[in-house]
């Protein structure tokens, strides 16, 4: 063989090795390693700088980690939005029921009839059981009275305009809280017992409920400029 064969066989196979480092060489890169090559006369050698196999090993791991991490967060982040939901329907829920059931304590119940007049034609002991009630702070579960609201000896306090309409009437709390559009003084009565009062309503076929709201009917008359019997 010619000494010009024996260079071309050695420069081919020199061009092989390099090709068949190529896609080795690509990866480790991609993968955080740095090679150097150098090319002697009669062979190619390559050196390699590398992060170490544990670097790469972490490298990879932290990558999954993100990704996990990332997976996580997204995950809690639905999840807390679909308790959120589920606990603003839930609480949107009680609160509709707790407010219809309040409308119940309130209105006049089925077959109920009044043992008091609207028109003004009250006795006078059922009027002056109902003035003992208007300053009785025990009906109440805060200290609160009738009188606490709406003024005591005759300087009537605290009334909307309606409470001058003759009953049944508007009454702004009744209806922002309870859905009733206008009330009866036993209704109104009842009202101010459970809200500002937070107490239970009175018994509907008891005798403190009558007289209290006869005497509110006539409370009424004279914040209205009528003629009453107080």
């Amino acid at each position: 063989m010619s000494q010009h064969d024996d260079k071309r066989r050695r420069l081919l196979g020199r061009l092989g090795r390099q090709l068949a480092y190529t896609a080795p060489v690509l990866a480790l890169v991609a993968g955080g390693v740095t090679l150097h090559g150098t090319v002697g006369e009669d062979e190619t050698s390559l050196g390699l700088s590398t992060f170490s196999a544990a670097s790469l090993f972490m490298t990879s791991a932290h990558a999954e980690g993100g990704a996990e991490a990332e997976g996580e967060a997204e995950g809690e982040a639905e999840g807390e939005a679909e308790g959120e939901a589920e606990g603003e329907a839930e609480g949107e829920a009680e609160g509709e029921a707790e407010a219809e059931g309040s409308k119940d304590q309130v209105k006049r119940p089925s077959g109920y009839e009044p043992a008091y007049s609207e028109t003004g034609e009250n006795s006078a002991e059922l009027l002056a059981q109902g003035e003992a009630l208007y300053y009785d702070t025990s009906l109440s579960t805060n200290g609160l009275s009738c009188a606490t609201c709406h003024g005591s000896d005759g300087e009537d306090m605290g009334f909307s305009a309606t409470f001058e309409d003759a009953f049944p009437h508007r009454v702004a709390m009744a209806e922002n809280q309870f859905g009733l559009t206008e009330v009866h003084a036993d209704e109104m009565v009842q009202v101010c017992m459970v809200a500002p009062m937070q107490a239970d309503p009175l018994d509907w076929g008891g005798e403190a409920l009558p007289s209290l709201s006869a005497y509110m009917v006539e409370v009424q008359r004279r914040v209205s400029g009528q003629s009453h019997d107080l």
